[in-house]
């Protein structure tokens, strides 16, 4: 259940913002008390009214790079893999027992994408 304070919470400190098209706000913040994974509050466009909150099942992307074998790796949970996927010869994906994405494998990252460095934005703290 997600509780009032929560939303007021996300509402008054998010660690994200994005307007839509339509004027509507979205913003994202960790709650504590759900094991540090983010509640999503749209509000809208007053910037006061709560139209809606969403849970995510998400506690924070990892993403590492290994420059000695341009490996990028970015892992989404920490669930325990049950099966990997071979989306091309360089490209893996690693899903939970219900069919969710816990992790990407991506070999000669770098030169796939043509990319000279490699720059993020980071959401939580």
């Amino acid at each position: 259940m997600i509780r009032l304070e929560w939303i007021q919470h996300v509402a008054q400190h998010p660690v994200r913002e994005v307007i839509q098209a339509d004027g509507r706000i979205r913003r994202w913040a960790p709650i504590h008390e759900m094991d540090g994974r983010y509640l999503r509050v749209v509000l809208l466009a007053d910037g006061e009214t709560v139209h809606n909150s969403f849970r995510s099942f998400v506690r924070g992307m990892k993403i590492k790079y290994f420059q000695d074998t341009d490996t990028l790796y970015i892992e989404f949970r920490t669930d325990a893999v049950v099966e990997t996927k071979d989306l091309d010869e360089n490209t893996q994906i690693d899903l939970d027992r219900a069919g969710n994405i816990c992790a990407i494998t991506i070999e000669h990252a770098k030169e796939r994408a043509d990319l000279p460095s490699f720059s993020f934005e980071q959401v939580g703290t």
